[in-house]
């Protein structure tokens, strides 16, 4: 994977190519390159390790130009992120690019190698451009050639091929990974997010699974895997063209941290009147689905696991639901029993998360009595694929380290949690959590006060290799995902805990120079989280405590204490996540580490 990016034109394309590549950046890439087919009805390829403007400056030396190309960025699966690996792929008069995995690459080659193909790089990738190239001279036309192609596949895949026999035309097809044509007069697109369409135009078509795409300047036919033409008509994309910039901050992740006040502002908003929490918000006879919900199956990824966790703690504190939170590439695998009245309920920032995507699909098979998705991106293949959506509307997050995305789900799933109580004997509890996310906007603002203590504590973690996260109850989920921030962008080992396990195991770790960050919002659970802090510091262990709950000295002796703004029990998640990402971003900046696009990781995970 990352990215795939096409065009045919009545004019040149290739500054289309590097737009396209230039808004697929955000979802964190190793390489990037082009293949046109130029006025000679030659195929010219250019490639390069790093970013798109590498690619960029390569075409413009070489002067290349055609009216039909194809374009890829590259997150390293099969083989090293080295030139050899980059795509596009050629093979004789075919280039492809290609997103997902396959599955059979290695049967493939050894057909492919007795065949006399040659192999010049270690991906799974270019087993589909020799494929292509092989049933080319053996078929009369694009189509038949890409479907015996796909039909010999198995895995993931979103292919784009052009081919010197068909100089015009570009051919593509996808199977569990995400692909859309985008329509325009005189030029027509493909590519395998929205976002790099929208430069081009507001008209396209989503590809379902087993089809395939021919397009040329004027027109674009679509098939299914057995050759029969698909009619669907365009959609228009309300996705926003203008640029994002990082304004007055010094990264995205800086900007996307302070906009979470404002979004969750207009979240509030928007979705909260006079009266209360406006009705069906996540869509046409909504609350009466929820009122009747039973059970829930919450599946995600990453971030988006960590925000259905804490819904988890919230729904079952104050109903009788029944909920599970699942990684989705353990629930896509395993045995799962839906019991009746059960909804499904998939979270994602991009909607093109592709275990998420699967798991979706398998629970379309299911027993759920809806399928509902919390997602950030309105066109993406969840919001595509389900029943009800709820949109974040939190804005392009351009940083691969999500912030606002997180609590922009927390927000909708509080919402939900609002609808779900309306089922509990506590016929109060709907309009205590009303009050605690209408303060939401001014506890968030003092919390951004603690800026300058959390830059000066930032700085005793430059050095260290590991730290420990502790939180009890619906603190323990924030625990995981500021552990998994510190990861992320410092690279530095870091683990979330329910701080009452640190005795079965994780307490061995604790010494002088290990710091344990204690999670420690005012609720019942304080003086149990206090207890298992104190056996940190009995082995010397550096303490920080974050907390709104007033301590007294003796219980904090040669303790770093971080005092937080009261807030309600409910949004004490959002509240205490805050100071979490600041500090991953300020000890990335004492570390001086590549913040949005840190090593090895993508924005959008299209790969399984």
């Amino acid at each position: 994977m990352c990215g795939i990016f096409g065009a045919v034109s009545s004019t040149h394309v290739q500054d289309s190519l590097i737009k396209g590549l230039s808004k697929l950046e955000y979802r964190g890439y190793d390489s990037a390159g082009i293949s046109l087919i130029t006025k000679t009805k030659k195929i010219k390829r250019l490639r390069c390790v790093g970013k798109v403007k590498n690619l960029k400056s390569l075409v413009s030396k070489s002067k290349s130009s055609g009216v039909c190309g194809i374009a890829h960025t590259r997150w390293a699966t099969h083989g090293k992120p080295i030139l050899k690996n980059s795509h596009p792929h050629n093979s004789d008069e075919v280039s492809i690019v290609h997103n997902g995995i396959i599955e059979n690459s290695d049967d493939l080659k050894i057909f492919l190698k007795k065949k006399k193909f040659k192999f010049t790089s270690d991906t799974d990738s270019e087993v589909i451009a020799h494929l292509f190239s092989y049933y080319s001279k053996k078929s009369s036309d694009s189509i038949s050639t890409m479907k015996a192609v796909a039909q010999k596949l198995q895995g993931s895949f979103a292919i784009a091929a052009i081919c010197e026999r068909w100089p015009d035309k570009l051919i593509a097809a996808c199977n569990g990974s995400p692909l859309l044509v985008g329509a325009k007069k005189g030029s027509n697109f493909i590519s395998s997010d929205i976002h790099a369409l929208s430069e081009s135009t507001n008209k396209y078509v989503p590809l379902a699974d087993n089809e395939i795409v021919e397009i040329d300047s004027d027109n674009y036919q679509i098939y299914n895997f057995t050759g029969k033409k698909i009619s669907r008509k365009t959609s228009s994309t309300k996705k926003q063209t203008k640029i994002v910039s990082k304004g007055e901050y010094n990264h995205f992740m800086q900007k996307e941290i302070y906009e979470q006040q404002e979004i969750i502002s207009n979240a509030i908003k928007h979705q909260i009147g006079k009266k209360g929490l406006l009705p069906n918000i996540f869509g046409p006879n909504s609350d009466k689905l929820l009122l009747k919900t039973k059970h829930i199956h919450f599946v995600a990824c990453g971030t988006s696991y960590n925000a259905a966790l804490i819904a988890k703690y919230w729904i079952e504190e104050i109903t009788d639901i029944v909920c599970t939170a699942e990684i989705a590439s353990e629930y896509r695998y395993r045995t799962v029993n839906v019991p009746s009245g059960t909804l499904f309920v998939a979270i994602s920032q991009s909607g093109e998360t592709a275990d998420t995507i699967y798991s979706l699909k398998k629970a379309k098979n299911r027993n759920y009595c809806s399928i509902l998705s919390i997602c950030n991106v309105p066109e993406s293949s969840i919001t595509r694929l389900s029943d009800l959506v709820y949109l974040t509307h939190a804005g392009p997050e351009i940083s691969v380290a999500s912030t606002k995305a997180f609590t922009s789900q927390l927000i909708a799933l509080l919402f939900m949690t609002m609808v779900l109580s309306r089922t509990s004997k506590n016929k109060a509890i709907e309009q205590t959590i009303l009050k605690q996310v209408k303060s939401l906007p001014a506890i968030i603002k003092k919390t951004f006060l603690l800026e300058k203590e959390i830059k000066k504590i930032a700085k005793n973690f430059k050095n260290k290799k590991h730290t420990l996260f502790l939180g009890r109850g619906v603190s323990y989920p924030i625990a995981l995902e500021a552990a998994l921030k510190l990861k992320e962008i410092t690279y530095i080992h870091a683990e979330g805990y329910a701080a009452g396990e640190l005795k079965h195991g994780p307490l061995a770790l604790v010494d002088k120079n290990l710091p344990v960050i204690g999670l420690m919002p005012d609720n019942n659970l304080v003086n149990q989280v206090l207890s298992n802090l104190a056996e940190v510091r009995a082995r010397q262990g550096l303490v920080y405590i974050f907390t709104n709950k007033k301590l007294s000295g003796s219980k904090v002796d040669k303790t770093n204490v971080i005092n937080m703004p009261s807030c309600g029990h409910f949004v004490s998640p959002l509240v205490y996540v805050i100071p979490m990402q600041l500090l991953s971003y300020f000890v990335a900046i004492e570390k001086k580490t590549n913040i949005d696009q840190p090593r090895n990781l993508a924005k959008s995970v299209t790969v399984e």
